[in-house]
């Protein structure tokens, strides 16, 4: 047969990875018979549709079988219901139909799956079974992957293959229970947009690094995977098109039907039929591959490269690079020296970690981290003598390095992509005496595969809203009152003239806390538009997102493409460690605006104590979140956090949760409410008990009646009586709102707005209502009762006076 001379090139340079489908375990027969040993996708699920009718479950069975005789089958839904309706059962199914001894299987059915080994140490499947493994001329010593395998992963993206290795890209029959099977499974894998990380990111970023420096060759394979040929197409756009050609072996009276897949990477090597003329391709196609004289193998694409014929005199991987794409801010960054000397010392001369000299700036969206390791590049940049290399974690990396390749003319801008990417990669992990930021990281895994080889000494500053094992954290803090005011005035390029326009100012800067991106929003917003100080408090005051338009955060020196209220947004894997921190950041947001004691956050949560959330306020204050207090005891949550998250958590979808905090704060100061002693504690507290009062508004009369009742104590301590009635009017006000009772409740306001007249000289107002105290509480209660005794007492009381 003869063959395009691209695979023919690439089959002698031993780039060439056979991808096995299910074709080639179809064609394994059982010993003495012409049956497939192994089912295809239908009998596989018409044998799980049996096994839901012996389950008494017929018309699971029934929808699973509609599914396989429709036109165009619909595998996967199938699979999905299958897995709903019998659970583990459908794992025993698999068991039962894939996991098969080699002494089942025809030897000389094996001699497809033999042919594919003469390409290389490495072959790809989505299949489940051992079929490879049996075929191999080594099959003592070949070594299969499940879906994910980092380590080994890994390795393959830097040194050559020590043995052969079946990569068993969609699970294996050893572990039956991780299987892709299902839609869900899919998803896992292939994630279903670029802002979703896939949860086996390493196997997805091999999968796609092996596309674009590769070239596949699908054997028994439809390529009308949907799953799988997205990815296909993903890495030909990241590529421009350039990613490189695949090739498909395609029976020829199956031409129009590949043809209608359209696919622009992959190119159809047709041949007559199964069984020998399919043999004989292979077998010309691995002649092929054996002219080179070194033996097959899968070549390391961050190992030293050689490309003689594609890199030029001028263009050498040796070029220096300064790669910031921002521009510094110099003298206009505002309180943050120590961190600028912080980060340098770590980074000289800090605790190293196994990665090597490691520093971190993490924290709150909005810190500043992103401006400050932009500092620290331009600041330093002649300490490096290799360069600085800037690669944001957040955005598709390969693009970038090909990109940095490009601009640093490290090869020649006209050589194809996948080289660009190659030599960029080697630079990147194997050279010392340079910087290399990774900013804005969710995951490590993001960036697992771009990080330096153990025999490279370079300097790594990251960016993160989390921690990050492995990197040495420098402190960060918010700016203090004196600079934000500064760095206010400074960017908005005007200074408030008389105290009115300074007050103003100031209640700016308070509200703002610290942050300088919303700093710098506030003073661009104040310098472009015609507004007075006052007007913009008011605004900032009112309305946080139109004070923080995002077109002032995007005209920023790091061009941000997020909001502030994306900035201040937190990642549901900041809680993968400490989950109770998501406790504690939803209480505070819906708390008072003053700092809470560690006593009320263990009630309102219902933890036994501060022990239980030691390490969730830890991570909290570390990433800036949360502010403590000097004694350590209490804790607030940041002001504009605490907006950002009342919007995108309504206390409406919550009403529960809310009604258990209100109960439980509630407890908690009516047992405190009687002792002087515990009225520093009480007043301490006093703006969450308002707080949750006026959210309790929203969902439940009764107790916002209970919590604005409470709010009277301290008046009662301090002797100021005339400031009861009013507080015990609205509670009562709140109690005949509600539909539901509560007569303890009820007696405590009539008992206590009585205790206030009496203060006051009203003896006969105040029996009223102690009396109808009294009444309520013989018929909630009897005679014999604490609450009425104390009240009978009450009644004596107003009668003697």
């Amino acid at each position: 047969m003869d063959f395009p001379l691209n695979l023919k090139q690439r089959l002698r340079e031993n780039k060439v990875i056979p991808f096995v489908g299910a074709g080639v375990s179809m064609a394994v027969r059982k010993k003495g018979t012409s049956e497939s040993l192994f089912p295809s996708w239908k009998q596989l699920l018409e044998r799980a549709a049996d096994c839901l009718e012996g389950e008494l479950k017929a018309q699971d069975a029934g929808l699973v079988r509609a599914y396989l005789q429709i036109d165009n089958p619909k595998y996967l839904e199938a699979a999905e219901h299958a897995r709903q309706a019998l659970g583990s059962i459908l794992y025993d199914v698999l068991k039962e139909q894939i996991d098969k001894k080699f002494d089942e299987a025809d030897d000389s059915s094996l001699n497809l799956a033999r042919a594919i080994w003469g390409f290389g140490n490495l072959v790809i499947t989505p299949n489940y079974d051992r079929a490879l493994q049996w075929a191999s001329p080594h099959p003592n010593d070949v070594g299969h992957w499940d879906i994910e395998a980092p380590v080994e992963q890994k390795n393959l993206l830097q040194n050559k293959l020590p043995r052969p290795v079946v990569w068993h890209l969609h699970g294996h029959i050893d572990n039956a229970t991780d299987i892709i099977l299902t839609p869900d499974g899919y998803n896992k894998l292939y994630p279903a947009n670029d802002h979703t990380k896939s949860r086996y990111e390493a196997a997805l970023t091999t999968l796609r690094t092996l596309l674009a420096t590769h070239t596949f060759l699908f054997i028994g394979f439809s390529l009308d995977d949907e799953k799988f040929g997205m990815q296909l197409r993903g890495v030909d756009e990241i590529f421009g098109g350039n990613s490189g050609k695949h090739y498909a072996l395609v029976r020829k009276s199956n031409q129009a039907q590949f043809q209608a897949l359209n696919f622009s990477t992959v190119e159809p090597i047709y041949f007559e039929n199964f069984g020998e003329p399919l043999l004989q391709c292979l077998r010309e196609l691995a002649a092929i591959a054996q002219e080179n004289e070194t033996p097959p193998r899968v070549e390391s694409i961050t190992s030293t490269i050689d490309f003689p014929s594609i890199i030029p005199a001028d263009f050498s991987p040796e070029k220096p690079v300064f790669y910031v794409p921002f521009v510094r801010k110099g003298d206009q960054v505002l309180g943050r020296e120590q961190a600028m000397k912080d980060v340098r010392q770590q980074l000289e001369s800090g605790r190293r970690t196994s990665i090597g000299q490691t520093a971190l700036f993490q924290g709150l969206g909005g810190l500043g981290k992103t401006q400050l390791a932009i500092e620290y590049a331009y600041e330093y940049k002649e300490k490096y003598k290799n360069g600085v290399i800037w690669i944001s974690a957040d955005q598709e990396i390969d693009s970038q390095l090909i990109r940095i390749a490009d601009e640093a003319k490290w090869i020649a801008p006209q050589s194809e992509h996948k080289d660009k990417l190659a030599i960029a990669l080697n630079r990147l992990r194997s050279f010392s005496d340079c910087l290399l930021i990774f900013d804005n990281v969710e995951s490590q895994d993001a960036i697992r595969n771009y990080l330096p080889l153990p025999a490279a000494t370079p300097h790594i500053l990251m960016t993160s809203r989390i921690e990050q094992p492995g990197f040495n954290p420098i402190e960060i803090k918010p700016l203090d009152a004196e600079v934000s005011l500064q760095l206010l005035i400074q960017e908005a390029d005007k200074t408030p003239q008389n105290d009115e326009e300074k007050e103003a100012a100031n209640k700016i800067v308070h509200a703002l806390d610290g942050l300088p991106l919303a700093l710098e929003i506030a003073g661009a917003y104040l310098r472009n538009r015609e507004i007075s100080w006052d007007e913009y408090w008011h605004l900032l005051d009112s309305n946080l997102r139109a004070a923080m338009p995002s077109s002032f955060a995007k005209a920023g020196f790091t061009k941000r493409e997020e909001d502030l209220y994306s900035t201040l947004r937190i990642s549901q894997s900041v809680f993968a460690d400490e989950p109770r921190l998501k406790w504690i950041l939803d209480l505070l947001t819906w708390s008072g605006a003053a700092p809470m004691s560690t006593e009320l956050m263990c009630v309102a949560l219902a933890v036994k104590d501060d022990t239980d959330l030691i390490g969730a306020l830890s991570l909290g204050a570390k990433l800036r979140l949360l502010q403590k207090s000097a004694d350590g005891k209490n804790y607030a949550l940041h002001r504009l956090v605490r907006r950002v998250r009342r919007e995108e958590m309504p206390l409406e979808n919550y009403k529960d949760w809310a009604q258990g905090v209100c109960r439980r704060i509630g407890d908690w100061f009516e047992y405190l409410r009687e002792d002087f002693v515990a009225l520093p504690k009480y007043e301490a507290s006093l703006d969450h008990l308002k707080e949750w009062a006026k959210n309790a508004e929203n969902f439940s009369y009764l107790e916002a009646s209970r919590l604005t009742w409470l709010q009277a104590y301290p008046h009662y301590h301090q002797g100021n009586y005339k400031e009861i009635t009013p507080i015990i009017q609205a509670a009562f006000a709140l109690y005949e709102k509600s539909s539901d009772e509560n007569q303890g409740l009820f007696a405590h306001l009539h008992n206590d707005i009585g205790f206030g007249l009496n203060a006051l000289g009203k003896h006969h107002k105040a029996l009223e209502y102690q009396e109808k105290a009294l009444a309520i509480l013989l018929k909630a209660y009897g005679e014999e009762h604490p609450h009425t005794a104390t009240s009978y007492n009450n009644v004596g009381s107003s009668y003697s006076k």
